[in-house]
């Protein structure tokens, strides 16, 4: 996948930028999470060759995992900020050649519809707030509609 040319702002609100991006303490705490914390809710519903996409993928710390499960089927994440670098890195780390990353958002989805079986975006709340709900987000997504 190719990162869009249009920068973040041109694209979503500025108040759904998070702000958090420069803070490195914040960033060191994301890259700590892994899917069998974070996303345990939504593991059980992954199975060996889904299509999903992770939305505000961070540091790809929970990407990475997730890709795990879904192998060798391709686990897109994506996020506004420059951590899709140190997601890229983590994956060739750990060897989650199946992680992809880059950047783009919810808004503005760089893919044809039906590119995906599952969406994964826990922080659509507070991320989106233009987004009526969890379950709008997701549907777009998945749709490759905007939400």
């Amino acid at each position: 996948m190719t990162d869009q040319t249009s920068p973040a702002s041109e694209i979503m609100p500025s108040a759904e930028v998070c702000t958090q991006h420069g803070n490195p303490a914040f960033l060191a705490e994301m890259a700590k999470c892994t899917a069998g914390e974070e996303a345990a809710f939504f593991l059980p519903y992954l199975l060996t060759g889904m299509r999903v996409l992770d939305v505000g993928c961070g540091p790809g710390s929970i990407t990475v995992g997730l890709a795990g499960v879904v192998a060798p089927a391709p686990l897109v994440g994506i996020d506004v900020a420059a951590q899709v670098g140190r997601a890229r890195d983590l994956a060739g780390e750990q060897g989650g050649m199946n992680a992809l990353f880059g950047v783009a958002n919810l808004y503005c989805l760089p893919f044809p519809n039906a590119s995906f079986d599952a969406v994964f975006c826990p922080h659509s709340g507070h991320d989106f707030p233009h987004v009526a709900t969890p379950r709008a987000a997701a549907r777009a997504a998945i749709a490759g509609t905007q939400a």
